[in-house]
Formats: C-alpha cells, sequence, structure tokens
C-alpha cells in the first residue's frame, strides 16, 4: 500500500500567525516568534500519508458503500446527512496523514514549563504542516480525476463533517495499515499521534471541479475553525 514519506513542508511565519488571526493584520512580533519556533522545532515534524484507492459501489440511505478488495468484501460507511457528497463518487481515495508525535510531546513539554505563548505557536505550526500534508493527498486525487477526464468531490473527515462522527473513523482506518506509518486508532476512535488525520475523497465523471471542495460549510466546527476556507 502506498506510503508517502519524501513529503516537503514548507512553513511560513506569516502565513501561520494571518491563519490564527483569521486573515486579520499579523503582529510583526508575533511572526518574529513563530519565525523562531519553526527554526528551532522543524525537525520535530515527520510527515508521512497512507493512502488506498476503493471503488465505489453506490449511496444508499445515508450509507456509502466501498469494495474493500479484499476477496470481494465490502464496508458500509454511514456518513449522514450529507450522504449526497459521494453520491457522484466512482472511486474514492482514502487516507491517513500525520505528522509524527515529537511536536505533541514537545507542545505538553512547554505547557508544563509554563511556556504557554511558545505552545501556543508551536501547536499552531503543528496543525498547518497537518495541513500541508493533507493538500498533497488532495493533489493526488486531482490528479487521478484528470487523468481519467473525471472531477472530484469534497474531502470528508468523521468528525468534521456534520453528522459522521468520529466512531465513523473506526471505518476508514479498517481500510489501511496504520502501523506502517506509526499511528494507532484509540478505544474512543482518536487518532494518535494526535496530529493525524483520516479522510476520504470522491472522484467521478460527474463530478464538475476540478479541485477538492472545502466542506467547511458542512463542518462541525465551521463557526470556530481559523483555518476556515472563504
Amino acid at each position: 500500500m502506498p506510503v508517502l514519506s519524501d513529503i516537503k513542508i514548507d512553513l511560513n511565519a506569516r502565513e501561520v500567525v494571518l491563519a490564527l488571526h483569521q486573515g486579520r493584520k499579523a503582529p510583526p512580533e508575533l511572526i518574529d516568534q513563530t519565525q523562531e519556533i519553526i527554526e528551532q522545532y522543524k525537525s520535530l515534524l515527520h510527515p508521512l500519508a497512507i493512502y488506498k484507492w476503493v471503488r465505489v459501489l453506490g449511496v444508499n440511505g445515508e450509507k456509502v458503500l466501498l469494495d474493500t478488495g479484499r476477496d470481494g468484501n465490502k464496508l458500509r460507511i454511514n456518513i449522514g446527512a450529507h450522504f449526497d457528497l459521494m453520491s457522484k463518487a466512482e472511486l474514492a481515495l482514502v487516507s491517513v496523514v500525520t505528522i509524527g508525535g515529537e511536536l505533541d510531546e514537545c507542545v505538553r513539554d512547554l505547557n508544563k514549563s509554563d511556556h504557554i505563548l511558545e505552545a501556543y505557536l508551536l501547536d499552531s505550526v503543528g496543525v498547518v504542516a497537518l495541513a500541508q500534508i493533507e493538500e498533497v493527498i488532495r493533489s493526488l486525487a486531482e490528479k487521478e480525476a484528470e487523468s481519467r477526464g473525471w472531477g472530484v468531490g469534497y474531502a470528508l473527515a468523521p468528525g468534521s463533517l456534520r453528522g459522521w462522527p468520529l466512531e465513523g473513523q473506526a471505518d476508514l482506518c479498517g481500510l489501511l495499515p496504520l502501523e506502517q506509518i506509526n499511528v494507532r486508532l484509540s478505544d474512543s476512535n482518536i487518532l494518535i499521534p494526535f496530529k493525524s488525520a483520516s479522510g476520504i475523497i470522491g472522484i467521478g465523471p460527474n463530478y464538475q471541479s476540478k479541485k477538492v471542495e472545502s466542506i467547511c460549510q458542512f463542518c462541525t466546527r465551521a463557526d470556530t475553525c481559523w483555518q476556515r476556507r472563504k
């Protein structure tokens, strides 16, 4: 199963701070501090991604039926009321991405030693780094769709898409050998390391978009997320 390990993370302090301020003017001193954080801790980033293409057999009610590719076994994932976002898919790209656990450990240590701002900025850098790995996965979906003359749908994720609870993460992760990227799923369906994410992207001839679309309008964190796309 494909594992991506040679992933370039290009962190820009101004972009991180602008994201934190939701596009408002970024204080220069905070940009400088963020740049120092990036330079000091960038070695803690260990970006990895694992993915698999699966056939989408159809949508029934709120469930999407996938062909797991394992001796004809099929998997029904209940993504909730927005199941229609996968109704045009013929193939789906299932993935898990991570930056590893070292950065989170460092954030915990900084918090314990009362370096609160430094911990906050480092945590934010980790979130931005993880988002860049997710962009790599989106690019894979877009290129595959383009090669077939198809379009792409939304990047969907359990716990983010309204109506698709975090428990759904177990279904997606069951399709992938997470140990190959040093990730595991906890008993409460949380990915460990914490700076990890799962997702599914549908592609097919009936999608119109050539770029993977954001689910911000359908997201459980739509009103509070500082990464929200306009």
